[in-house]
């Protein structure tokens, strides 16, 4: 049985690693920034953010497409002074919008960014074959029996593969430090443990000279200490089920299956996912990876957004929403005489618009 997160050895190692903020070394690392190949991500970035950042809110219409937690609601608007609908307006479309964009982030990295690398490769990273031939086999059947056969997929929980000289890697991307749940630790441990052979077998079939597989749990921002620690408890699990660590001393957090000695099971965070991706058999000479993210996504916002017209449908937006919520308010003679003199106007503003969570139409 695994010792509890506070005395396992491996969290407290996985934990103890600190990340400083040092400008002395990022302008080091800007040296090694390529002009061109950010280019060349946020070209790929506006292509993308013009189709995918409208379909974020445009599917919103009225005040029920925004609807959320009427007691965190009321909270939010007192301590936030939001008395009037305009500002009640703006405040729930940038919400929607954080959470919605938050949830599709991972997708957009995968599909503009992680395609680019790794920076010297004859592979770049792709779907993996298995999995792109595992799921056409889906197509023509009903939803529910593509959720049937899903369950025993092998390939599921991969988003993106590669190969360098004799080793292939194998990732799962999650967006952030919190993604990962409680039910997603038991089902990529069962993934891992049920599949790893396959997927060396796969390998070793598809990639002649292939003899090693790494399976690396990505996460695209957060530090070690900043976790919800659910990706270390994937690994703790992994011990009790035939990996064991490399170099507990050296390397911790690197499993290895026991049998064979060819599957290894790690993660990384933030900058060290970035260097994975840039160069996952040399992860030292990509920490400028995460730079050339950040600044592709700059680069893509400021040009990606003014292109599809998207402040000006985000204004559209937010001006329909200020109007609806206008709509709710109650003449003060239609109420009771003892809510009239104890309820300031902000106060009526802000029950009549958490009333909103409890209807579908008319609002």
């Amino acid at each position: 049985m695994a010792l509890p997160a506070r005395t396992n050895p491996l969290f407290k190692a996985l934990k103890s690693k600190r990340h400083v903020f040092n400008a002395e070394e990022i302008v080091m690392l800007f040296q090694s920034v390529d002009e061109t190949r950010v280019d060349t991500l946020a070209d790929a970035l506006v292509s993308y953010i013009s189709v995918n950042l409208p379909a974020a809110f445009e599917r919103r219409n009225g005040l029920a497409d925004y609807r959320t937690n009427p007691y965190v609601l009321l909270t939010s608007a007192s301590v936030m002074n939001l008395g009037n609908p305009e500002k009640f307006g703006d405040f729930l479309f940038n919400s929607k919008l954080y959470m919605a964009l938050e949830t599709s982030f991972g997708k957009q990295i995968e599909a503009a960014f992680v395609g680019q690398y790794p920076v010297q490769a004859t592979h770049r990273w792709t779907d993996a074959p298995e999995k792109v031939a595992e799921f056409a086999k889906l197509k023509g059947l009903s939803r529910e029996e593509r959720a049937q056969q899903r369950v025993g997929s092998v390939w599921r929980e991969i988003d993106r593969s590669c190969v360098v000289g004799s080793r292939r890697f194998l990732t799962s991307i999650k967006s952030g430090p919190n993604t990962i749940n409680d039910t997603q630790v038991a089902g990529m441990t069962h993934a891992i443990v049920t599949n790893y052979k396959s997927w060396m077998a796969d390998t070793k079939q598809n990639y002649p000279g292939v003899t090693e597989l790494d399976v690396v749990l990505g996460l695209t921002y957060g530090t070690d200490r900043t976790t919800n620690n659910k990706e270390n408890q994937i690994l703790v699990k992994l011990l009790e089920q035939g990996f064991q660590e490399e170099d507990p001393v050296h390397k911790p957090g690197i499993l290895v299956d026991k049998e064979t000695q060819s599957v290894r099971v790690y993660r990384c965070i933030g900058k060290e996912f970035w260097a994975f991706i840039g160069q996952p058999d040399a992860m030292e000479t990509t920490q400028f990876v995460f730079l050339e993210v950040l600044l592709a996504l700059a680069k893509a916002l400021g040009s990606g957004i003014g292109a599809a017209g998207i402040e000006a449908r985000i204004n559209a937006k937010i001006q329909h929403l200020a109007t609806a919520l206008a709509k709710l308010q109650f003449p003060r003679n239609s109420l009771p005489e003892w809510v009239r003199d104890d309820f300031s106007e902000d106060q009526l503003f802000w029950f009549a618009t958490a009333m909103t969570a409890f209807y579908d139409e008319g609002i």
